[in-house]
């Protein structure tokens, strides 16, 4: 993705705040948004899914989102508005089910499942990971730009700027097959800033920043890397859970596996921790990555 040079967190907050649009004419509801600045001439794919996420959370009062299930179509253009039609499945007493569709100039480049739920209090249980004392790593950002140093392109900070979630990942970035590590990455998320009190915005703003690094760990053992020349990746879907309260713009802890490389198809899992051991959300994602050669 292109990072925005200045004050990233206010421009992701501003491509959250979806146009309504009314009704169609089967009755479902729609929203427009529009995507930040692409370099690659494709939509992030972390913000499509953001988008549809308040989209679907805009039908729906009083119960929180604990599923979304995705599936990356088309790459999208970054030119053009994104229509995301909500289709209200089901209003039961305690799950709550929508559909999303996102659509350019009526074709469909997205689609998304969201599952909400009324409070409920249960029994539970969770894996425990040991948390690091303090937030450490290196700078997602700076992995980028060692890599593009690599690949021959002299690339400053200062050009590439920040995105919106600080990511410390630790051990380093791999994403041009540097190191022969074990398919594992462990990295820190926080938002550069604060955020309002809206437990919504802050699921969604996880899921856009998750689709960043949940496939790296997957081409750690292998001699090549996502931004390889000859490789070619993409999201193909992405599916997240929300088990737990927690905030974005606090540390969460993210342990990544990548489990399988097949097929041309990488598999990617994360658990999301909080600085004081709650897992409160994890993801899956599938992701496109074929070798040319």
């Amino acid at each position: 993705m292109m990072f925005t040079p200045e004050d990233p967190l206010s421009d992701l907050l501003a491509h959250l705040v979806l146009e309504s649009r009314g009704s169609s004419a089967d009755g479902s509801d729609v929203f427009r948004g529009h995507s930040q600045r692409a370099g690659n001439g494709r939509i992030f794919g972390g913000l499509v899914f953001a988008q549809a996420m308040r989209a679907g959370q805009a039908t729906v009062e009083g119960r929180a989102v604990h599923s979304a299930h995705s599936y990356f179509l088309r790459p999208g253009d970054p030119d053009t508005p994104i229509d995301y039609i909500v289709e209200r499945i089901r209003d039961g007493r305690s799950f709550t089910t929508r559909r999303i569709i996102a659509l350019q100039d009526g074709t469909p480049i997205f689609n998304l499942s969201m599952s909400f739920q009324i409070h409920e209090e249960g029994p539970a249980r969770q894996i425990d990971a040991e948390i690091p004392p303090e937030p450490k790593g290196e700078e997602y950002e700076d992995g980028l730009i060692r890599a593009m140093a690599k690949k021959g392109f002299a690339l400053r900070k200062d050009k590439l700027g920040m995105g919106p979630v600080q990511i410390l990942v630790e051990d380093g970035l791999d994403m041009i097959g540097e190191t022969d590590r074990e398919p594992e990455l462990r990295a820190w998320f926080r938002t550069r800033g604060e955020l309002p009190d809206d437990p919504a915005l802050h699921a969604a703003i996880l899921a856009y920043t998750s689709d960043q690094t949940i496939v790296v760990a997957s081409q750690h053992p292998m001699e090549w890397g996502i931004m390889d020349d000859d490789t070619q990746s993409a999201s193909l879907d992405h599916a997240i859970w929300f088990h737990d309260d927690f905030r974005i713009d606090d540390w969460i802890y993210a342990i990544h596996d990548g489990p399988v490389l097949k097929r041309s198809r990488a598999l990617g899992r994360a658990l999301f921790y909080t600085r004081d051991g709650r897992l409160v959300a994890s993801a899956v994602q599938e992701g496109l990555m074929r070798r040319r050669k």
